[in-house]
């Protein structure tokens, strides 16, 4: 989980990277409504995996480990499907 989580950050932030160098100095990068809710989506996304990079990586004992697992797995599913959606709607739109 962690090797991919690492692996769609990388890629989710060198898109943003390269959304935002594009932009040039006359107009900006978010200009529309929908670059705000792909914006909003990636940045989202972004926060979540690295919710779930820190969870995984935390290394103390907790009393319900199962419980804590698949809490973490909640999260990284959402990331997932947050991060897709933005990118359907950047290819889209």
């Amino acid at each position: 989980m962690v090797t991919s989580v690492g692996i769609v950050l990388g890629f989710l932030l060198a898109f943003l990277a390269n959304w935002a160098s594009q932009a040039d100095g006359s107009s900006p990068a978010l200009y529309s409504a929908s670059d705000f809710i792909i914006a909003l989506a990636l940045f989202g996304s972004a926060v979540l995996f690295t919710i779930v990079l820190f969870r995984m990586l935390n290394n103390r004992i907790h009393a319900d480990a199962a419980a804590r697992y698949q809490t973490t797995f909640r999260i990284y599913i959402c990331g997932f499907l947050l991060a897709f959606s933005g990118l359907a709607v950047a290819l889209v739109v």
